[in-house]
């Protein structure tokens, strides 16, 4: 069995050690005079980290085995677990803030799904090195095989520039506050100076670039390749991540667009596989992109030939439409009367009543949205499959891959010859709303019929995105 690396024994003391010396400075130099109770309360966790790090070093056991890993961990309740290695999905290697100086990583293995992933902290960065290879292989790119996708300066401007990114200050913006105050500096003095245009003004800006670095540090040196039959995406600055997925377990591919990124055509794309659905971001294939460069990569992540992404979809009936409009309307209407009914009362002053109403122009527009979102269509081998009115979804899975039906109908849908269908498949369940019946039959008529045609020739891998 092969333990956690004895340097960490260092990063402990050192830890211990600038933890207390600002608690006990605190008490020495501040006294009565100022808030020492943070630093010493830091102090106290900073120590009992330590600890709590030296009795997993002490208790820490791993073992790779032809078939499978082991771990064993644990004083008081002791924990052991086993992995095949043919589940093993990802094995991120990556280095805290006090671990660099001492070459020291940590490892971890993911499945897919949380209670079986666990984490090594800390390794050797050779241990670490030759755990990764024992476990992956040799994943980089063959010399001869182009890159599907690889990032660009375009990229972190796509993925920082966000509706959102004032609230990437936030946090920053209230540690330093705290901060001060521990100096019996007011910061709120600033804010009253600026004034909240300026302020937020200011906050854009640094928002937009704590974003681009944060993008940049998850996404430094991306890299998407196919290694055989294996899809491999190589990333990470300070966490370095590798991630392989099976071609036999790919069901299909996903789109993601907001809102808000729909007029300027950008999109997220996912993979829909089996064994990726519960880690967080594993299934993620590439980060907000422009649609023909998505659809690009997408093609060649299909190694069937097929571009389902791009296939015109199938309206949904009107009937769909005046069911999400009705529905827009009367949240606000029901909401209004509720608050009518106690301003009557008394217990709500003034006309407070009247403001949901001022949201119905935005409730109807997100009907016509979600309306003009629905659609579906078969392409080749691919359903395909759209919804999502603020988080429009597009999927295209392999209807190989569908394992049942679920067919559901409300009294309006059934009032509307309308109903909802619901595609199973091993990689999670999916949904067309709204479709008229005809059009559900039918959909679930040419997916039993469909059978998978062998390709002649497996198409080349194009030119990268």
């Amino acid at each position: 069995m092969r333990r956690l690396s004895l340097r960490l024994v260092w990063v402990d003391l050192i830890r211990a050690a600038a933890t207390s010396v600002p608690g006990y400075v605190g008490i020495v130099v501040l006294g009565d005079d100022g808030p020492v109770w943070p630093l010493v309360v830091a102090s106290v966790i900073g120590v009992l980290r330590a600890l709590s790090d030296l009795v997993r070093l002490l208790t820490t056991r791993y073992a790779v085995h032809p078939d499978r890993v082991e771990m064993r961990s644990g004083w008081i309740a002791r924990r052991h677990r086993t992995v095949a290695r043919d589940r093993i999905r990802s094995v991120d290697t990556g280095a805290r803030l006090m671990h660099r100086p001492f070459g020291l990583r940590v490892v971890h293995i993911g499945t897919g799904e949380r209670e079986s992933s666990f984490s090594l902290d800390a390794l050797d960065r050779r241990d670490a090195a030759l755990l990764r290879g024992e476990l992956l292989g040799a994943v980089e790119r063959p010399a001869e095989t182009p890159a599907i996708a690889t990032i660009r300066p375009a990229w972190v401007l796509y993925n920082a520039a966000r509706v959102w990114a004032v609230f990437a200050v936030v946090g920053p913006a209230f540690g330093i506050y705290w901060f001060l105050r521990l100096f019996d500096v007011d910061a709120r003095e600033l804010y009253h100076l600026l004034g909240p245009v300026w302020i937020v003004a200011l906050a854009y800006p640094i928002g937009i670039l704590l974003n681009a670095a944060a993008f940049l540090a998850e996404n430094w040196r991306f890299t998407l390749f196919r290694e055989g039959d294996t899809l491999v995406t190589r990333r990470g600055l300070f966490h370095t991540r590798t991630v392989q997925r099976d071609d036999r377990r790919v069901r299909g591919v996903a789109f993601k667009e907001p809102l808000a990124w729909r007029r300027l055509r950008l999109t997220e794309t996912s993979l829909i596989t089996t064994g990726l659905r519960a880690e967080s971001g594993a299934g993620t294939l590439l980060p907000r992109l422009p649609r023909a460069e998505a659809r690009a990569a997408a093609a060649q992540v299909l190694t069937d030939g097929h571009r389902p992404l791009e296939a015109p979809l199938r309206r949904h009936p009107r009937g769909a439409l005046t069911s999400l409009l009705i529905r827009a309307v009367a949240g606000p209407v029901i909401v209004s009367g509720v608050l009518g009914a106690f301003t009557l009362s008394g217990a709500i002053p003034g006309p407070w009543w009247a403001l949901p109403l001022s949201a119905l122009p935005v409730t109807l527009l997100l009907a016509v949205a979600g309306f003009r979102a629905l659609g579906h269509t078969m392409s080749g081998p691919y359903l395909v499959l759209r919804r999502g009115a603020v988080n429009r979804h597009t999927v295209a899975l392999r209807r190989d891959a569908v394992v049942g039906w679920k067919l559901r109908q409300t009294v309006f849908q059934r009032w509307g010859d309308r109903m909802t269908v619901g595609v199973a498949t091993p990689a999670g369940f999916y949904e067309a709303q709204d479709a008229s019946v005809d059009q559900a039959m039918t959909l679930m008529n040419e997916a039993r019929t469909f059978t998978t045609e062998v390709p002649t020739a497996v198409p080349a891998i194009g030119p990268a995105v």
